[in-house]
């Protein structure tokens, strides 16, 4: 494969979209795209370790503000933020201002150095979830209210130097590098399995979800972004019922129980409307994991042996 000597670089390295972003470089997935040409960059600098034989430096971000500026800049994915989890862990007003500095420090670098692509990973957090309008309240929802204002800010700085960008909006993720934390919803659903042999849901009404695998909606943004595509799209997945994806983890387990809330309760259906992701993947010429492919490949990310 031929590559690039322009360069790409991918804030956030070290989280798990980063993981799996590097993952499908090292692949081989994207044209023009490799190692040697990837520049990471973390909060703290840490290395990214995909496995024994791949462990990969960073730089921390804040090196890449002012006059340090990137030559021959190609490519940027920006995925450095605090997410919603981390709203625990700080006063409101320092969680809002970080994410703010993260934004304001990814705006700079575009308008700094002026990739010819971007690509930036927002949240179905963004959606309010009773009207699935966009987020107005920072005080009920800062997470979404700031992805919000990282879309805008984003899409502004890239107009501004003629760059494309393609923004896509993650609602459920899964995938083979996720993170054991309990903030993710299918990642709790699969430790509490881990723990106790079964998994009790609490509704008693249809809980139903769409999940994506983060590697795929990876590859399919990058891809849409090297293409030159402008866009903000919402990721895409089969539409699975609670209760079905327990009985899916159960049987590819070999092992385990169910059980259910008797009481009667609403559905509960917050989960991205359209086939626009499903088509996009297509377009790119990304084939999409189906559920069941989800679901081993998360299990093996939280080791747990499975029947399959």
């Amino acid at each position: 494969m031929k590559t690039d000597s322009s360069k790409v670089l991918i804030s956030g390295a070290t989280g798990w979209l980063g993981t799996e972003s590097v993952a499908r470089v090292l692949e081989g997935k994207f044209e023009g795209i490799s190692e040697q040409n990837l520049l990471l960059c973390s909060s703290d600098g840490r290395n990214l370790k995909l496995d024994s034989s791949n462990i990969l430096p960073t730089v921390k971000l804040q090196s890449l503000s002012g006059d340090n500026g990137i030559k021959d800049l190609n490519g940027f994915v920006h995925l450095a933020f605090l997410t919603k989890d981390k709203s625990a862990e700080y006063s409101f007003s320092d969680y809002v201002s970080k994410n703010i500095a993260l934004i304001s420090s990814a705006c700079e670098i575009i308008e700094r150095d002026k990739p010819k692509w971007v690509v930036v990973v927002s949240s179905g957090a963004i959606m309010d979830r009773n009207s699935l309008e966009v987020e107005h309240n920072v005080v009920r929802n800062p997470y979404g209210f700031c992805k919000r204002i990282e879309e805008v800010l984003l899409l502004d700085s890239a107009r501004k130097i003629g760059a494309n960008i393609v923004i896509g909006r993650l609602w459920g993720g899964t995938g083979l590098h996720m993170p054991i934390k309990r903030a993710y919803a299918i990642s709790d659903f699969i430790e509490t399995f881990k723990e106790s042999g079964s998994i009790r849901i609490t509704s008693g009404g249809d809980v139903l979800r769409r999940y994506c695998d983060v590697g795929d909606f990876m590859e399919v943004l990058i891809k849409s972004a090297i293409r030159g595509d402008n866009k903000t799209v919402d990721s895409g997945g089969p539409i699975i019922e609670l209760g079905d994806l327990a009985e899916l983890l159960i049987s590819v387990t070999g092992t385990g129980s169910i059980s259910r809330s008797s009481e009667p309760s609403a559905i509960d259906d917050y989960y991205p409307r359209g086939m626009e992701f499903e088509a996009l993947a297509h377009s790119v010429g990304v084939p999409l994991h189906g559920i069941s492919e989800q679901v081993l490949r998360t299990l093996t990310s939280h080791k747990v042996k499975t029947v399959r």
